[in-house]
């Protein structure tokens, strides 16, 4: 599968579904729990690549639970509308809703698969409904992970810092897996980036880091945000780190070179007085 998203993603993955093989079992088990949020995990992982995606279908798939395959179908199928500028292609959110409520018809009051009408409500900038949604599951299972990342999304939607801070935080604390948390923490820092609080997206990153030393990517997260403070020292720190993990790395080597044009115009300055 090629890197096509959005729409046309979609419309090569519709066709596909009713070719698959499903399972019987038209209840939740433990089993089909387990491919769930194995699949999830895959797709929160990389959520714009159609190859992530198109093998957590299987995994949702390789469970012995219909409706946990069925929300789970739609859970991809929410990420593969999303297009390349961001915005998410209406015919898949609402391919996304119609397997939504197939497995709903089977288990109406499993948090962990009605979490994503909520989800589905917010991509598509229906936030009254995402919010009735929402408050409802929080009074059947207010620690629930997954409520947790999706008021994250529904704030954050909305540009309102707080309150999205405060949900990462409520997320980190039911997460359950250092895979979880490690999102958190780098996905937190990008907001705070976002808000022009690079002070902040450092503490972030550094804790991300804590999970995983070797991620280039962190590191050069983290390199930005101390270049946007002019911590240009630490910035140069972090990038050579980048490059010591993936020498080739292309973003890497153009901001060591930033660095390094910035050290020099300031020896410059130095030295003539300015």
């Amino acid at each position: 599968m090629d890197k096509t998203m959005g729409k046309q993603l979609i419309r090569k993955l519709l066709p596909m579904l009713d070719k698959m093989n499903w399972p019987d079992t038209p209840v939740a088990t433990a089993k089909g729990q387990q491919a769930f949020e194995i699949g999830m995990e895959k797709i929160d992982n990389a959520p714009n690549d159609p190859q992530a995606i198109a093998h957590a279908i299987r995994v949702f798939l390789s469970g012995d639970s219909l409706p946990y395959a069925l929300a789970g179908v739609a859970y991809a199928l929410v990420y593969a509308s999303r297009e390349k500028n961001g915005a998410f292609a209406p015919e898949g959110l609402e391919a996304a809703m119609e397997w939504l409520e197939k497995a709903q018809e089977l288990e109406p009051d499993l948090v962990d698969i009605n979490v994503i009408e909520a989800l589905i409500y917010i991509y598509s900038d229906r936030f009254d409904d995402a919010r009735l949604i929402l408050d409802y599951l929080q009074g059947q299972e207010p620690t629930n992970h997954y409520l947790h990342l999706a008021e994250i999304q529904y704030w954050y939607n909305q540009r309102n810092l707080e309150q999205t801070v405060h949900w990462f935080e409520q997320a980190a604390i039911s997460a359950i897996t250092v895979p979880q948390r490690l999102r958190l923490s780098a996905r937190l820092g990008d907001v705070y980036m976002e808000f022009k609080q690079p002070q902040k997206a450092v503490e972030a990153y550094r804790e991300a880091i804590h999970f995983n030393k070797d991620n280039h990517l962190l590191w050069y997260k983290l390199a930005v945000a101390y270049w946007q403070q002019e911590d240009y020292a630490e910035a140069e720190r972090c990038v050579d780190q980048v490059l010591r993990i993936k020498s080739d790395f292309a973003l890497g080597l153009k901001l060591k070179q930033a660095l390094q044009k910035k050290q020099s115009s300031g020896v410059l300055g130095r030295l003539f007085g300015k």
